[in-house]
């Protein structure tokens, strides 16, 4: 093996690696202690530093190096896990990302390491100092004059929420109907504060005639009353899952074993040779059918279909077998996210938790890759727009901690991605006076939308209800970019809120971009291509049932105007003459905007192989690429969304003159 090809595998373990340690420490983080997730960060930490030292890399050798002793004391008992120190863990996992890159891009590694080696070995020395957060139990008794006892409990929550982390309370302060019935209130809170210190803190607030805060592992006797034992139970818990989570990995290391690693070239390079038989055993259909049609009785055709048709088994599988091979688990994209919804929350003061269901959803290598940013954007909003700050939650009575949700899941032949938020939802009423006030619509418009049309102008270029500019999001740019990344993918993005409550965000995407369903057409004598994924109906209508009006075609179609088009305008493809009063009409459609597009003949739906169109053409507004077709001849493969901008179709301009239209039509 050469150089480049040791380079190679190089870096592609390096990113395994990283990602796996982004992973662990997060578990670290979130889960507290465990054996099992230690080990693992020392195991791929010494990986790192065995192969970058075999590479000739001394500054991550160096750096996983001191990494090695920090986490050898860890698992030693001889230093404890602090906020502290997986702070540094994320600085070091940073910092070999860097370190990764300018070795991808240049081939060496020149960032400086020698200020994270020096935290690191701080850290291990101690002279850092670290402080060290536990679970305590804070009880308080509120004065029986205290004439608003719910507003005090509320107090006490807050102040505990300067010094730590409010695990629960009880009775739930959240809950509390009768202010009669409250005599003890029990927090449990999470804090490097220790009892003396939290308990004078309570102590000092008004109204409070008894206080008393003793560490959650002891059995102190001054208790005010008895903890019951759910809470006991939520304490207990802790260990129980780090040790159910410790056995999961340790199965899922030994089930990664029994992969191999493939060049994503010679993916790409089988999965061209399969669209290829694809493409030949259609032809060979084809053939078979002419000839059966002209000789049909010939034995030998007997044999040629039966040939034919077995080969068509044949390539079916090995199309759906390689599919396979292209297909990942969406896990690999979602494990993106954790740490970054952590240091935004840290970075906007705000208390966040990630929930991600549907992990093991699997969608085409290039489908993830593409369909990332537009993520990003969406979780950043989320973190940044929606979910309100502690405060303002706390006073709409809703949990301080907020939660944004992110799932994948199979649906037919597309995969289904949402991300949803417990946030402030989005105002429809602020959606149309800030539209108003950019431009984006005219006062008369925004009078004629839905609550439902004006949430939807978040898509709309250059529209943002953000008060201001922050690092995070907010300048304007973004949901319209995110929506015309998706619509490239032939994938449609839709979204829910109900204000107070939340904000959902649903995106549906094709399996794969390498094979699609097709609706062939002829415009003229030439075939084209039409995703049916974005067919919604086809029809016959009357020709004289089409009119004018302001120089855009339309029919009256569903009770509403359907603005139509001729593609062969368009394609400058001269139009046929028309052979009967009926033209078919194919109605396609991306998100809410609605086409009608006039062709001269349909002649079916079949599996295609999209290829694309290459950069001697270049990019072809309304055209995504083409297939070959049975007989050899080339089809071009229409995009719609680019059709329907070809066609300046804007669904607040139809909104606006809805009436109108129809009005004229009928």
């Amino acid at each position: 093996m050469n150089r480049s090809e040791l380079m190679q595998a190089f870096l592609a373990e390096v990113d395994e690696q990283l990602q796996q340690l982004e992973q662990d420490i997060l578990h670290l983080e979130q889960e507290g202690e465990s054996d099992r997730v230690i080990q693992n960060i020392f195991r791929t930490a010494h990986t790192l530093k065995g192969s970058s030292a075999a590479m000739g890399f001394q500054g991550m050798k160096s750096l996983t190096h001191e990494m090695e002793n920090v986490l050898d004391k860890i698992r030693n008992r001889k230093l404890l896990i602090t906020p502290q120190a997986v702070d540094i863990l994320f600085e070091c996992l940073d910092c070999l990302g860097v370190l990764k890159r300018e070795i991808e891009t240049i081939g060496t590694a020149n960032t400086d390491t020698s200020d994270i080696v020096l935290k690191l070995r701080q850290l291990a020395d101690g002279s850092l100092a670290p402080k060290v957060s536990q679970s305590f139990i804070c009880q308080v008794v509120i004065s029986p004059v205290c004439e608003m006892k719910t507003a005090r409990a509320y107090i006490v929550y807050n102040e505990l929420l300067e010094y730590g982390k409010v695990l629960s309370t009880e009775p739930n302060i959240h809950d509390i109907v009768d202010e009669n019935n409250i005599e003890c209130i029990t927090y449990v809170i999470e804090s490097d504060l220790n009892a003396e210190l939290l308990e004078s803190k309570i102590r000092g607030l008004l109204d409070i005639e008894q206080v008393t805060c003793y560490p959650a592992n002891s059995k102190p006797q001054n208790v005010l009353a008895p903890v019951s034992l759910e809470l006991m139970s939520m304490l207990s818990e802790t260990s129980e899952l780090q040790a159910i989570s410790s056995k999961k990995e340790e199965e899922g290391y030994r089930k990664s074993g029994q992969t191999i690693r493939v060049d994503v070239e010679r993916l790409e390079t089988l999965m061209n040779l399969v669209g290829e038989l694809v493409i030949d055993q259609t032809r060979i259909s084809q053939v078979s059918g002419v000839l059966r049609d002209k000789y049909n009785s010939e034995e030998a055709l007997d044999d040629l279909e039966q040939v034919s048709n077995h080969i068509t088994r044949v390539i079916s599988e090995l199309q759906e077998s390689v599919m396979k091979t292209r297909m990942l688990p969406i896990e690999q994209l979602f494990n993106r996210f954790p740490r970054m919804v952590r240091d935004l929350s840290q970075t906007l003061g705000k208390d966040i938790e990630l929930l991600i269901s549907g992990k093991e959803t699997e969608l085409d290598r290039t489908v993830i890759e593409e369909i990332g940013d537009p993520l990003i954007h969406l979780i950043r909003n989320s973190v940044d727009h929606g979910i309100e700050s502690k405060e303002v939650r706390h006073q709409a009575g809703k949990p301080v901690k907020g939660t944004v949700r992110m799932s994948a899941s199979h649906q037919e032949n597309q995969v289904v991605i949402t991300v949803e938020d417990d946030g402030g939802g989005i105002r429809a009423d602020k959606m149309r006076d800030s539209a108003v006030e950019k431009g984006v619509i005219s006062t008369q418009m925004a009078e004629g939308l839905s609550d439902k049309e004006s949430v939807q102008l978040i898509f709309e270029p250059g529209f943002s209800t953000a008060s201001e500019i922050s690092d995070v999001s907010g300048r304007g740019v973004g949901m319209d970019i995110v929506r015309s990344h998706i619509e490239k993918l032939n994938g449609l993005i839709d979204v829910d809120t109900r204000p107070g409550e939340g904000t959902k965000f649903t995106i549906k995407l094709p399996l794969t971009l390498a094979i699609l369903r097709g609706l062939l057409i002829k415009l003229n004598e030439l075939t084209y291509a039409l995703p049916m994924s974005s067919v919604i109906e086809i029809v016959r209508i009357p020709h004289n049932e089409i009119h004018s009006v302001k120089s855009q075609a339309v029919v009256k179609f569903r009770e509403k105007a359907l603005p139509i088009l001729w593609l062969h305008d368009h394609f400058a493809i001269p139009r046929n003459k028309r052979k009967s009063e009926n033209v078919f009409l194919v109605v396609v459609g991306a998100g809410e905007k609605r086409l009608g597009l006039i062709v001269d003949e349909l002649i079916g739906n079949q599996e295609i192989v999209v290829k694309s169109i290459g950069s001697y053409i270049g990019k072809v507004e309304g055209v995504s690429g083409a297939t070959i077709l049975g007989d050899g001849s080339v089809a071009l493969i229409l995009d719609i969304t680019g059709i329907l901008k070809l066609a300046s179709v804007q669904e607040s301009a139809l909104h606006e003159r809805e009436e109108v239209l129809i009005a004229k039509v009928v």
